[in-house]
């Protein structure tokens, strides 16, 4: 019999603290793949890469197209779930139809009040905000459908809601996530898939009530969106320390959502089910061995590509830990097996593990956004890709660098500089089926229109 099969990206999620604030979810897994590495450093092209099991210069999703109309149903791995009812679940700004995601599911749902928002007059200013506000308090549970406001009137309403005298929102968005995933599987038809994506561990970092506040010591007003992610050199360390505190806190909550929504989905479907619960990348916090940058913006350490991988409840002869890399290009792979019943993991490690970065994400469209000069921006926009071979990364640019890293497979995110040089982009040729140079020229130039930018500004990559 196939079984019911739930993935859960914990967007933005680095190893080391996945191990330290994840206690609960490594308690009820059976199975954990200690060197699983994301595709991409951020959101888009990564889940792109989980969906086709290809890097960003092949299935084209990158800082320069967001849109997953290109892709084909037929290229992913959910083809070959035919006979699972396939669901979707997401408050990602970038994971909506309006990009074309939801093509891949039965069905597409997010947490919503648009019936609310979508009568409001934008430009009306505050006054329009209290009305939705107060409608939505008269029906009965005001928080849990916070979150998604249509996007050009979210940001505003919600800074409006931490300065009113009431208890905030309960989260940023995982709990009502959650409640519609226990209704969909009470209605779902066995076998389901279901894709849930939490952004409660992305930025923006700010307290609400149902985090641990032992774990931080942020003032209840601290916001993440106080400094600019460029403005490195100027973070006071009381800001680092809430921002890593908050961070951690966050995934502490996703712990505990997602270990009640096992066992709420366990006792109430009759098929066997299987979670699994990953990231589609992390997040420098700062650290030396992180290059001191704080995001994940033009990065690829090991803070950003080693991702959790832990298995819930998976079919018999799935072994206890995976020590071998595991790249997210062959996760969809996985998941087919698990929904057959199979337990064929060998197959599926120690292959060449690589990843690829195009460049940021929006900044050619906006204008002075990026405070340093025009060879700084060259820099910080360079395309990169890495290779692993044992406890070595290679890491080439498109502007002639190649690095090697020492890695310590104990200290998930650790990584040191052992050689940079200058060299032929040639030597990675191998690992890819066209080089960075030739890539950068086949590439065409997009211009990202208002709404794209609108959502990648709220993501925080503007």
């Amino acid at each position: 019999m196939e079984r019911n099969v739930i993935l859960i990206i914990l967007d933005t999620v680095r190893k080391d603290y996945f191990d330290k604030f994840a206690e609960r979810i490594q308690d009820k897994s059976q199975t954990s793949f200690e060197q699983c590495r994301a595709a991409a450093s951020w959101s888009t092209p990564s889940h792109a890469s989980i969906l086709t099991g290809q890097l960003l210069h092949q299935h084209g999703v990158h800082s320069g197209n967001q849109s997953f109309d290109e892709i084909d149903v037929g290229e992913t791995f959910l083809n070959q779930l035919s006979d699972h009812d396939k669901l979707c679940l997401t408050d990602h700004g970038l994971l909506q139809p309006d990009y074309g995601f939801d093509k891949f599911f039965d069905r597409h749902r997010t947490t919503g009040w648009e019936h609310i928002v979508n009568n409001a007059d934008l430009d009306a200013g505050v006054e329009k905000y209290l009305i939705a506000l107060k409608e939505t308090l008269a029906s009965g549970d005001p928080f849990t459908m916070y979150k998604n406001v249509e996007r050009a009137l979210w940001n505003d309403l919600e800074d409006l809601m931490f300065k009113l005298p009431v208890s905030g929102p309960p989260d940023q968005g995982a709990a009502e996530l959650s409640r519609i995933a226990k209704e969909e599987t009470g209605q779902a038809e066995e076998p389901f898939f279901i894709f849930m994506n939490f952004m409660d561990a992305h930025t923006k970092h700010r307290v609400h009530k149902n985090l641990d506040h032992s774990l931080h010591s942020a003032p209840d007003d601290w916001s993440s969106e106080s400094h600019y992610v460029w403005e490195s050199d100027e973070f006071e360390e009381s800001y680092v320390d809430h921002y890593r505190d908050l961070y951690g806190a966050s995934i502490d909550y996703l712990d505990r959502i997602v270990v009640d929504l096992y066992e709420y989905v366990s006792k109430e479907t009759d098929t066997e089910t299987t979670v699994l619960i990953t990231a589609d990348h992390g997040h420098n916090l700062g650290y030396p061995y992180d290059e001191d940058l704080l995001g994940h913006m033009g990065s690829m350490t090991e803070s950003v590509l080693h991702v959790p991988l832990s298995i819930i409840n998976p079919p018999e002869g799935f072994p206890k830990k995976v020590d071998n890399y595991f790249s997210q290009l062959e996760l969809g792979e996985l998941i087919v097996q698990i929904a057959n019943n199979e337990s064929r993991v060998d197959n599926l490690t120690g292959s060449p593990i690589v990843a690829e970065h195009e460049g940021l994400v929006g900044y050619r469209e906006k204008e002075n956004n990026f405070p340093g000069t025009d060879e700084e921006f060259e820099y910080w926009n360079r395309m990169m890709r890495a290779h692993y071979d044992n406890r070595t990364k290679y890491i080439w640019d498109i502007l002639g660098n190649i690095q090697k890293y020492k890695l310590m497979f104990d200290d998930p995110c650790y990584q040191e500089l052992v050689e940079e040089r200058s060299g032929n982009l040639d030597d990675e040729s191998e690992f890819f089926n066209v080089g960075m140079e030739e890539y950068r020229r086949q590439l065409k130039t997009r211009t990202v229109d208002n709404a794209v930018m609108e959502d990648l500004e709220d993501l925080g990559y503007l």
